[in-house]
């Protein structure tokens, strides 16, 4: 039977992928049934996120020519590492066959020079219609950078769909804050500088107009004794934020003695996750921040929520990072968040038979929560076996603790096994991606890794 208007079945089903965006979504669909694999492995499972050296040219003219296959991409990581990766099975069966091998390596190797790979980022970024990143790293344009006119060239001809820019850099040029300015359309951004330049990223923001801005990760190293030289940084922090009102997500690690005190009670209206030092914390309590916060992260340093927190009445999870936050500061947390579901702590030592814990064992609270997740307590060395005996132990004095449900012995994570009672039967090993991965709700609006 014909299709309509000539329409092929691939076609069809091209149109019918393109609407989905998670690769596990894509999958599930693909093993309902052996036509839909073989009409969606091939093409679409392994193209929504790629990661491609510069050099593997294959692959970026192959999206180049293809338009189909392009439809589907949703961000492209450019990097030019010394051995590059290979890709999945499938796709090296579908995009390398014409290639021949090449040191094990099915793909074809050509020498790119920083003007190729401006040409090479411009033919991604007009050829793939949906994509919504780019990232390039900055070590690979150091010669773009201090060049003007391939400046010009890679900022009209690429940056301008743009809306997720992660930047790590240890010295970042002025060319490199051009051309994060000329992104208008930035909804993500992900600025670490670990150089001695670390006032880079306060400058950024001076100039900065990103209205369309919803995320936001700021860190450097401290500003040190720097703070003397640059007193116009908490002014420029306080004026960015005040015109960028629309931020959803915002992590804040820079130096301790900046904080967000001068920020107006009506700042940032819409902001639900925050991850900070204490300090900008404390800041915020007073400016009616806080109590909007769904996911509220606090690391670093002593907090007392005592007599100083308003009611949480829409906090869902909570992260406590640092050996000065003890399972003792989570009760009176409780008492504000009346919906708090998820609680993480990383803590190096604790004792399960410590008065600290009273308030994660109180009948009340623990019928309040449902996920608790302890990161880091401390397992002293020794053998394999002794290793696993005190992981056992560890597991059943806290099953006491109903809610608990991941435990991170270092390197490991166990998972609790409960019977259809809710009484501890045991424990398992899992994966940082089943546990950690999942759960470390500090930077979970931050995970940039698709």
């Amino acid at each position: 039977m014909p299709y309509p208007d000539g329409l092929s079945l691939h076609t069809i089903w091209d149109d019918i992928v393109y609407l989905l965006d998670s690769t596990k979504d894509l999958l599930s669909l693909a093993l309902t049934c052996h036509t839909f694999k073989e009409l969606i492995i091939p093409d679409h499972l392994h193209y929504r996120h790629l990661s491609i050296d510069i050099r593997m040219t294959s692959v970026w003219e192959t999206l180049a020519r293809r338009p189909r296959l392009a439809k589907g991409v949703r961000s492209i990581e450019l990097s030019n590492r010394g051995t590059p990766r290979r890709l999945p099975a499938p796709v090296l069966s579908n995009i390398a066959k014409p290639v021949p091998c090449h040191v094990h390596v099915p793909c074809k190797f050509s020498e790119v020079s920083p003007e190729q790979l401006i040409d090479i980022s411009h033919a991604l970024t007009t050829s793939v219609p949906c994509l919504e990143g780019l990232f390039v790293n900055l070590s690979d344009l150091t010669a773009v950078m201090h060049d003007q006119h391939q400046m010009k060239r890679l900022s009209i001809w690429t940056l301008t769909s743009l809306k997720k820019v992660v930047l790590r850099s240890q010295f970042p040029s002025p060319a490199a804050i051009q051309m994060i300015l000329s992104c208008p359309n930035i909804e993500d951004l992900d600025s670490h500088v670990t150089s001695h330049l670390n006032t880079f990223p306060f400058y950024m923001m001076q100039q900065a107009n990103w209205t369309k801005l919803r995320r936001l990760r700021l860190q450097s190293l401290s500003l040190s004794n720097k703070e003397e030289r640059y007193p116009d940084i908490p002014d420029i922090i306080t004026s960015f934020f005040v015109r960028h009102s629309n931020i959803e997500c915002l992590s804040f690690y820079v130096s301790s003695k900046i904080g967000l005190s001068t920020l107006p009670a009506s700042s940032l209206p819409k902001l639900r996750s925050l991850s900070s030092h204490l300090d900008v914390v404390t800041s915020l309590l007073s400016k009616n921040v806080i109590s909007r916060l769904v996911h509220l992260t606090c690391s670093m340093g002593q907090i007392d929520p005592n007599g100083i927190l308003p009611q949480m009445d829409k906090l869902e999870s909570l992260c406590l990072l640092g050996d000065g936050n003890g399972p003792e500061l989570v009760h009176p947390f409780l008492s504000k968040a009346p919906n708090l579901k998820k609680i993480s702590l990383a803590i190096r030592q604790i004792s399960v038979s410590h008065s600290s814990l009273v308030g994660l064992r109180n009948k009340d609270a623990q019928d309040q929560y449902t996920e608790l997740f302890l990161k880091h307590p401390i397992i002293t060395n020794g053998d394999r076996d002794s290793v696993r005996l005190q992981i056992a132990t560890l597991c059943e004095k806290l099953s006491t603790l109903r809610a608990l449900k991941y435990v991170q012995v270092s390197p490991d994570y166990v998972e609790l096994e409960r019977d259809e009672n809710g009484a501890y039967s045991g424990y398992h090993c899992i994966s940082y991606k089943d546990a950690g991965g999942s759960l470390t709700w500090g930077d979970f609006f931050f995970d940039l890794s698709h």
